[in-house]
């Protein structure tokens, strides 16, 4: 049974202005700002059938968006689905969803004017890699011959745990330190990466969602707008220690891993062991060798 809290959650938070323009213009201009927030107009996100009865279901988000250029306006439908898991049947759901956006403008010609085109983001914010057919033609198995006489459809979509880090920076708003929690959170560097990054202050939302995704529980206080990101990548830091889930990817040998960093992954290991957490367990948390670990504890 869906989340619907969690839905909620998300769908607040991506459909902010500034977070629904940034991904548009990460999308459609290689980050260049060329839609701002003043240029997005909320939409109904429901259809209707023939009877006029509610569909049990609806996009997630949908948003006219208003392309100045060339002393013109461009306006398109812009939809966003968010996903916490991998949908196998998620190209199918977009075909839906932006077939019945079209004929339902298309039914209200006169409420809605021209025909305006239609482009769906999915954003999946999962760490293992979408695996699930990202077009129609993924779906079948047929001959060249043949696939040219069926239509194809193809879903966009955004994978923060698997994004470049050049993609990541071409965003300019929180999602850019949403997506980079997701991407570097796991990692037993990956504080320290996020300490170098350039923003420091988020939104307290931002925080919140951080957190409803991935599991976090960085303190939020209520009387901040604004939260400071470097002392919540601290406070992460020290539960993720004193609990020994740091998921490290290093392989334990200092070559090849930066002094700073191998200084850092050095006081992980005596702070878990500290703490109680016998050798084993420390090797296996942080995904290091077991003689390694040794040869750390006992300097």
């Amino acid at each position: 049974m869906p989340n619907k809290r969690k839905d909620n959650i998300l769908k607040d938070y991506m459909g902010k202005n500034d977070i629904f323009a940034d991904i548009v213009n990460f999308c459609l201009y290689d980050g260049k700002k060329v839609v701002n927030e003043n240029d997005l107009k909320e939409l109904d996100t429901t259809f209707v059938n023939e009877n006029e009865d509610i569909f049990e279901k609806s996009r997630d988000l949908l948003k006219e968006v208003n392309i100045k250029s060339d002393n013109k306006n461009t306006y398109i439908l812009f939809g966003i689905e968010n996903q916490t898991n991998i949908d196998k049947e998620m190209v199918f759901r977009v075909l839906l969803y932006d077939a019945l956006t079209y004929r339902k403008q298309f039914k209200n010609k006169s409420k809605y004017g021209k025909m305006k085109p239609v482009i769906t983001i999915v954003i999946y914010y999962g760490m293992r890699k979408w695996k699930a057919p990202k077009s129609i033609h993924d779906v079948f198995k047929v001959d060249d011959s043949l696939s040219k006489f069926i239509p194809n459809y193809h879903i966009n979509l955004i994978e923060p745990y698997h994004m470049s880090d050049n993609d990541i920076e071409k965003l300019n708003s929180d999602f850019k330190a949403l997506c980079e929690y997701i991407k570097f959170s796991d990692n037993v560097d990956g504080i320290d990466i996020l300490r170098k990054k350039k923003y420091n202050i988020v939104y307290k939302d931002t925080k919140s969602v951080i957190n409803y995704l991935t599991g976090s529980k960085m303190t939020i206080n209520e009387n901040e707008e604004m939260i400071d990101m470097c002392r919540a990548w601290d406070e992460f830091e020290k539960r993720s220690i004193e609990k020994g889930k740091i998921q490290g990817k290093a392989e334990g040998k200092a070559e090849g891993i930066a002094e700073g960093a191998l200084e850092n992954q050095k006081n992980n290991i005596k702070t878990m062991h500290k703490n109680g957490f016998d050798i084993e367990t420390i090797a296996k948390a942080l995904s290091l060798d077991i003689n390694y670990v040794k040869e750390v504890l006992a300097n």
